[in-house]
């Protein structure tokens, strides 16, 4: 009788121990992956600003179009797939209510594609974003039939499935596109691997349609960055690199303009930052303090 007291308070220690361990391995299986942010994996943050617009009054459709993160060959970013369970993982989402057949049994969070990020997206002042493949590579458009326009402000953030910071112009990592005259790239060691001595530029092209000849200049700033995964590189490799375009226009067209790629490396070197080079002080007029707002709506990766 007296073991059979006995056993009933083991079972409970056991169940306890059992759920612990169960729960353990679910947080490592599941829990991490599931609970990183975007800037914690492959990530990048698409900001654009088209300004001196406000005010113009214009007839007909209005078009502007401009770069478009995708690869120098013109190939857009692949989002980072979901997972396929284990048998395990499999039990424990049926145990915590995660068992989701409608969604093929794939565990971890969605992340969308280009198409889904930017493609149709209605903004302030009724335009309308649209991708396009013109004759110079493929753009990203914005479209309105207002008569009196109002300035664009865009902002955007990807996952991919893997970003190189390291040489992002030549394998295959998200940057302005289209891709033309890229300057000399020279590399410098940089621990196992190299990494560019200095900031790149290459040409790329905006579009304005003819209703906007014979106004003032209008003003673009296209801002992309991008990340690695600091889960997956070691401390000294956690990096990132931006491309800026930043540049006034006063033509109609496909205008080409000049972008700039720069890199942090690793986080908190600053050597290559494209925000502080002298391209962006020539578009902003030596007005540093506005080149520095521009960084407060990206995230640190720690």
């Amino acid at each position: 009788m007296r073991n059979r007291k006995l056993l009933i308070p083991l079972f409970i220690v056991l169940l306890i121990v059992c759920i612990l361990f169960a729960y353990t391995i679910y947080a490592i299986n599941m829990g991490t992956y599931y609970g990183r942010e975007p800037v914690q994996r492959y990530y990048c943050w698409y900001d654009i600003r088209v300004t001196d617009l406000s005010g113009k009054e214009v007839t007909g459709t209005t078009t502007i179009m401009l770069p478009i993160p995708a690869s120098k060959e013109g190939e857009f970013f692949t989002p980072e797939a979901q997972k396929e369970p284990t048998l395990f993982q499999s039990f424990l989402f049926k145990v915590t209510h995660r068992y989701r057949p409608e969604e093929d049994h794939k565990i971890g969070p969605y992340f969308r594609n280009m198409t889904e990020t930017v493609d149709n997206k209605e903004l302030a002042g009724n335009w309308i974003t649209f991708i396009t493949k013109t004759d110079k590579g493929y753009l990203l458009g914005f479209r309105t039939n207002k008569t009196k326009l109002e300035d664009i402000h865009f902002g955007v953030s990807f996952v991919a499935d893997y970003i190189d910071v390291l040489d992002p112009v030549n394998k295959g990592s998200p940057i302005l596109f289209p891709v033309e005259n890229v300057s000399n790239i020279s590399s410098v060691p940089y621990g196992d691997y190299t990494k560019y001595a200095s900031s790149p530029t290459y040409d790329s092209y905006v579009y304005l349609s003819n209703n906007l000849k014979g106004n003032e200049n209008v003003s673009f700033f296209v801002y992309l960055n991008a990340n690695n995964d600091p889960t997956k590189w070691s401390q000294e490799y956690r990096g990132r690199y931006t491309n800026l375009l930043a540049t006034k226009v006063n033509e109609t067209g496909y205008v080409k303009v000049k972008v700039i790629v720069g890199q942090e490396m690793p986080f908190g070197n600053k050597t290559l930052d494209v925000l502080s080079s002298q391209y962006a002080r020539d578009f902003y007029d030596n007005k540093t303090a506005q080149i520095v707002s521009k960084t407060s709506v990206f995230q640190e990766v720690v």
